[in-house]
Protein backbone atom coordinates (compact mmCIF):
# COMPACT_ATOMS: atom_id res chain seq x y z
CA UNK A 1 0.00 0.00 0.00
CA UNK A 2 1.10 3.45 -0.86
CA UNK A 3 1.57 6.59 1.41
CA UNK A 4 -0.47 8.07 -0.70
CA UNK A 5 -3.57 10.02 1.03
CA UNK A 6 -6.49 8.35 0.61
CA UNK A 7 -8.20 11.52 0.04
CA UNK A 8 -7.90 13.94 -3.34
CA UNK A 9 -9.23 17.17 -4.11
CA UNK A 10 -9.00 17.87 -7.59
CA UNK A 11 -8.90 21.75 -7.95
CA UNK A 12 -10.26 23.41 -10.45
CA UNK A 13 -12.07 26.37 -12.22
CA UNK A 14 -13.56 24.69 -15.41
CA UNK A 15 -17.01 22.65 -14.19
CA UNK A 16 -17.29 21.30 -17.51
CA UNK A 17 -13.46 20.13 -17.78
CA UNK A 18 -13.61 19.01 -14.05
CA UNK A 19 -16.89 16.89 -14.67
CA UNK A 20 -16.05 15.55 -18.15
CA UNK A 21 -12.55 14.41 -16.46
CA UNK A 22 -14.69 12.69 -13.06
CA UNK A 23 -16.74 10.81 -15.97
CA UNK A 24 -13.93 9.47 -17.97
CA UNK A 25 -12.23 8.43 -14.56
CA UNK A 26 -15.79 6.56 -13.98
CA UNK A 27 -14.97 4.96 -17.37
CA UNK A 28 -11.56 3.73 -17.10
CA UNK A 29 -12.37 2.22 -14.09
CA UNK A 30 -15.48 0.22 -15.09
CA UNK A 31 -13.60 -0.81 -17.78
CA UNK A 32 -11.20 -2.67 -15.59
CA UNK A 33 -13.99 -3.83 -13.69
CA UNK A 34 -13.22 -1.69 -10.55
CA UNK A 35 -16.03 -1.23 -8.34
CA UNK A 36 -17.25 2.38 -7.98
CA UNK A 37 -19.17 4.25 -5.40
CA UNK A 38 -20.11 8.32 -5.46
CA UNK A 39 -22.12 10.25 -7.74
CA UNK A 40 -21.34 12.70 -10.98
CA UNK A 41 -23.03 15.22 -12.16
CA UNK A 42 -24.53 15.40 -15.73
CA UNK A 43 -26.30 19.00 -16.75
CA UNK A 44 -29.06 18.93 -19.56
CA UNK A 45 -29.32 22.37 -21.02
CA UNK A 46 -33.12 23.44 -21.39
CA UNK A 47 -33.63 24.97 -24.68
CA UNK A 48 -34.86 28.55 -24.43
CA UNK A 49 -33.87 28.62 -20.90
CA UNK A 50 -30.24 29.95 -19.25
CA UNK A 51 -30.66 27.28 -16.43
CA UNK A 52 -30.04 23.46 -17.12
CA UNK A 53 -31.75 20.38 -14.95
CA UNK A 54 -28.70 19.35 -12.86
CA UNK A 55 -28.69 14.95 -12.80
CA UNK A 56 -26.87 12.83 -9.78
CA UNK A 57 -25.56 9.17 -11.38
CA UNK A 58 -25.08 6.68 -8.47
CA UNK A 59 -22.24 5.28 -9.49
CA UNK A 60 -22.68 1.94 -7.76
CA UNK A 61 -26.30 1.29 -9.07
CA UNK A 62 -26.42 3.72 -12.20
CA UNK A 63 -29.47 5.36 -10.54
CA UNK A 64 -30.07 8.85 -11.97
CA UNK A 65 -32.07 11.55 -9.81
CA UNK A 66 -32.98 14.99 -11.09
CA UNK A 67 -31.41 16.98 -8.06
CA UNK A 68 -32.53 20.67 -9.39
CA UNK A 69 -36.18 21.71 -9.23
CA UNK A 70 -37.31 23.55 -11.96
CA UNK A 71 -38.86 26.94 -10.49
CA UNK A 72 -39.78 28.92 -13.71
CA UNK A 73 -36.92 31.11 -15.95
CA UNK A 74 -37.20 34.12 -13.64
CA UNK A 75 -36.44 32.53 -10.39
CA UNK A 76 -33.04 33.23 -8.60
CA UNK A 77 -31.17 31.11 -5.98
CA UNK A 78 -30.82 27.58 -5.10
CA UNK A 79 -32.34 25.21 -7.18
CA UNK A 80 -31.06 22.26 -5.46
CA UNK A 81 -34.11 19.43 -4.47
CA UNK A 82 -33.18 18.81 -0.99
CA UNK A 83 -35.35 16.28 -0.62
CA UNK A 84 -33.78 14.37 -4.07
CA UNK A 85 -30.25 15.08 -2.39
CA UNK A 86 -30.77 13.43 0.52
CA UNK A 87 -32.17 10.41 -1.11
CA UNK A 88 -28.98 10.06 -3.06
CA UNK A 89 -26.82 10.90 0.17
CA UNK A 90 -28.44 7.68 1.38
CA UNK A 91 -28.39 5.81 -1.49
CA UNK A 92 -24.11 6.65 -1.56
CA UNK A 93 -23.68 5.73 2.96
CA UNK A 94 -25.21 2.46 1.32
CA UNK A 95 -23.07 1.33 -1.26
CA UNK A 96 -19.97 1.74 0.89
CA UNK A 97 -21.10 -1.35 2.54
CA UNK A 98 -19.50 -3.14 0.04
CA UNK A 99 -16.21 -1.43 0.27
CA UNK A 100 -15.31 -0.23 -3.14
CA UNK A 101 -12.56 0.38 -4.83
CA UNK A 102 -12.91 4.36 -4.72
CA UNK A 103 -15.47 6.88 -4.00
CA UNK A 104 -16.19 9.60 -6.44
CA UNK A 105 -17.89 13.27 -5.41
CA UNK A 106 -17.84 14.85 -8.25
CA UNK A 107 -18.48 18.46 -6.58
CA UNK A 108 -17.71 19.85 -3.31
CA UNK A 109 -20.22 22.49 -3.86
CA UNK A 110 -22.42 24.77 -1.77
CA UNK A 111 -24.40 22.32 0.31
CA UNK A 112 -20.94 20.81 1.30
CA UNK A 113 -19.84 24.22 1.94
CA UNK A 114 -22.46 25.14 4.08
CA UNK A 115 -21.82 21.92 6.51
CA UNK A 116 -24.09 19.13 4.71
CA UNK A 117 -24.39 17.58 1.32
CA UNK A 118 -22.01 14.73 0.62
CA UNK A 119 -19.64 15.72 3.85
CA UNK A 120 -20.97 12.47 5.68
CA UNK A 121 -20.30 10.64 2.90
CA UNK A 122 -16.60 11.30 2.72
CA UNK A 123 -16.22 11.20 6.33
CA UNK A 124 -17.74 7.54 6.67
CA UNK A 125 -15.63 6.58 3.20
CA UNK A 126 -11.89 8.26 4.79
CA UNK A 127 -13.28 5.88 8.35
CA UNK A 128 -13.83 2.56 6.26
CA UNK A 129 -10.37 3.52 4.25
CA UNK A 130 -12.08 3.73 1.29
CA UNK A 131 -9.91 6.18 -1.15
CA UNK A 132 -11.69 9.07 -1.96
CA UNK A 133 -11.77 11.70 -4.86
CA UNK A 134 -13.86 14.82 -4.66
CA UNK A 135 -14.10 17.52 -7.30
CA UNK A 136 -13.44 21.29 -5.28
CA UNK A 137 -13.99 24.14 -7.64
CA UNK A 138 -11.36 26.82 -6.46
CA UNK A 139 -13.99 29.26 -5.05
CA UNK A 140 -14.83 26.41 -2.07
CA UNK A 141 -10.79 25.37 -1.74
CA UNK A 142 -11.01 27.57 1.49
CA UNK A 143 -14.05 25.97 2.96
CA UNK A 144 -12.94 22.13 1.62
CA UNK A 145 -8.98 23.16 3.42
CA UNK A 146 -11.04 23.68 6.69
CA UNK A 147 -13.08 20.09 6.43
CA UNK A 148 -10.10 17.41 5.50
CA UNK A 149 -7.43 19.82 7.20
CA UNK A 150 -4.01 18.09 5.98
CA UNK A 151 -5.82 14.90 5.56
CA UNK A 152 -5.95 15.22 1.18
CA UNK A 153 -3.69 16.13 -1.62
CA UNK A 154 -4.80 18.67 -3.54
CA UNK A 155 -5.03 17.82 -7.37
CA UNK A 156 -4.24 20.84 -9.40
CA UNK A 157 -3.99 18.92 -12.66
CA UNK A 158 -5.74 15.45 -14.67
CA UNK A 159 -2.11 14.41 -14.18
CA UNK A 160 -1.60 15.12 -10.59
CA UNK A 161 -5.47 13.10 -10.72
CA UNK A 162 -3.66 10.35 -12.42
CA UNK A 163 -0.68 10.37 -10.18
CA UNK A 164 -2.91 9.85 -7.18
CA UNK A 165 -5.19 7.15 -8.75
CA UNK A 166 -1.84 5.16 -9.60
CA UNK A 167 -0.13 5.89 -6.30
CA UNK A 168 -3.51 4.55 -4.25
CA UNK A 169 -3.17 1.72 -6.02
CA UNK A 170 -6.29 1.97 -7.89
CA UNK A 171 -5.54 1.17 -11.55
CA UNK A 172 -2.90 -1.73 -10.57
Amino acid sequence: MSDAPRLCGFVYDDGVAAQTLMIRIVEELRGRGRNIAGAVQYDRMKPGRKHCDMFLENLATHHVVRISEDRGEGASGCRLDRDAFAMIEAELLASLAVQPDLLIVNKFGKTEVEGGGLRRVIAEAMERDIPVLVGVPRRNLDSWNEFVGEFALGAESKDDVATWLSDTLVFK
